[in-house]
């Protein structure tokens, strides 16, 4: 009995130690000091979207040959990439340039109904347009989970011009199909759920009170479950980002990622070289949501990381920055056609 006793007060105490770490993680998540996290910006700022504020930030070199625009994961933020943009810190021919997508990280907060990938594409070009000029050079654009299906969104909807410079693309995790036809969105997507979201827009206050406290418990389960994280500290920084996120913006890129589709944007794919990256153990978006776009996407290269979940940008940063750069160096001699699409 005194064994079990001295057993139960040590976990006891590990656990109010790990939830003391994590509130002080979270509150240090975006000061742009801690690690894991994104450090020493060279710029950062914002720009207005019609009246929501898109957060960005950048490293390296303003006057590089190659931009890569990273768009961020559902639940997530531009801090989810720091081991890629740390990766490059040090390359001359390459620009960092990151968007907190609306609902996210460090921009505006909206209702529900504007979490769309649409609007989310819009965010990205609005920061193109307003970082990039015109004789800026190539563009590499690069997304995780929603962030994948906002790049395929702003491939097939950008300006012509803008995207005559887009070069390449790397796809991480993400679908071209609704999420909602394989993974674990499929089970999520239930008469129990809606009655969650029902109760969520019914009495918003009450959720955002609990949200933290509730949030506490099950977002490390939740973390756990999309990803294999080998270090308590990653798992702590992935929870991080999901107790960021206020719960419209959960609550309607969850809506909107169970009923949208990028099929529209094979034609213009089709002029782009890429790859296509999935984690062995993603349950979230199967190796099956991967092959699917590859079928739509003669120039690209699937590449299966093994062992790995959901949350394989943080799992395997070293694979992830490898296959960045073979397609930066693509980029560099690509002859890719300005033809109208």
């Amino acid at each position: 009995m005194y064994k079990r006793n001295r057993i139960a007060a040590a976990y006891r105490g590990q656990r109010r130690k790990n939830r003391a770490a994590q509130r002080l993680l979270h509150q240090r998540l975006h000061d742009h000091e801690t690690s894991p996290g994104l450090q020493n910006l060279d710029a950062e700022g914002e720009v207005d979207n019609e009246g929501v504020d898109i957060a960005w930030f950048e490293v390296g070199n303003p006057n590089a040959d190659v931009t890569v625009v990273f768009i961020h994961g559902y639940c997530l933020s531009s801090e989810a990439w720091c081991d890629q943009v740390e990766h490059l810190r040090s390359r001359s021919d390459v620009r960092s340039l990151l968007v907190d997508v609306r609902g996210h990280g460090m921009s505006s907060r909206v209702p529900a109904a504007d979490c769309t990938i649409d609007d989310a594409a819009d965010d990205v070009l609005a920061v193109i347009l307003e970082r990039l000029p015109k004789d800026g050079g190539r563009i590499v654009v690069v997304g995780h989970s929603l962030g994948g299906m906002i790049a395929l969104n702003l491939i097939r909807r950008a300006p012509q011009d803008i995207f005559e410079r887009i070069s390449g693309a790397l796809l991480i995790s993400t679908s071209m199909r609704r999420f909602a036809d394989k993974g674990v969105t499929r089970v999520l997507q239930s008469s129990i759920a809606e009655a969650f979201y029902s109760a969520i827009d019914r009495v918003p206050e009450k959720f955002n009170r609990l949200r933290f406290a509730v949030a506490q418990i099950a977002a490390p389960t939740i973390a756990a479950v999309v990803a294999g994280f080998p270090k308590m500290e990653r798992l702590q920084f992935h929870t991080a980002m999901l107790l960021d996120t206020p719960l419209p913006s959960f609550v309607g890129y969850f809506d909107e990622l169970t009923d949208h589709s990028e099929f529209e944007a094979q034609e213009r794919l089709q002029k782009l070289q890429g790859q296509v990256v999935i984690g062995s153990m993603d349950i979230i978006t199967p190796k099956s949501q991967s092959e699917a776009i590859c079928e739509k996407w003669n120039n690209c290269e699937l590449k299966v990381i093994d062992g790995s979940g959901h949350m394989v940008i943080l799992e395997e940063p070293e694979q992830i920055s490898e296959a960045l750069d073979e397609i930066i160096s693509a980029a560099a001699i690509s002859n890719h056609q300005d033809s109208p699409a």
